[in-house]
């Protein structure tokens, strides 16, 4: 759960900003075939909204597991 916990935190902080995607670091590929507004919104929002939603399946798998146990 507490995996869980930090992938929920980072996706978070990636979506609002606090955890800067730098673009640069693209590789030629990438540069070539997506312009780099493109290339910013799946480094921000894209992938901070897939480790919110990994986030909160590992919390609610953890539960379930934890109960289940009880």
């Amino acid at each position: 759960m507490f995996v869980g916990v930090i992938s929920f935190f980072y996706g978070l902080f990636s979506v609002f900003g606090i955890i800067k995607e730098d673009t640069s670091k693209d590789s030629e590929m990438d540069k070539k075939l997506l312009s780099e507004e493109t290339r910013y919104f799946i480094g921000r929002y894209y992938a901070g909204s897939q480790f919110i939603m990994v986030g909160i399946g590992t919390v609610v798998l953890g539960y379930i597991l934890y109960v289940g146990n009880t």
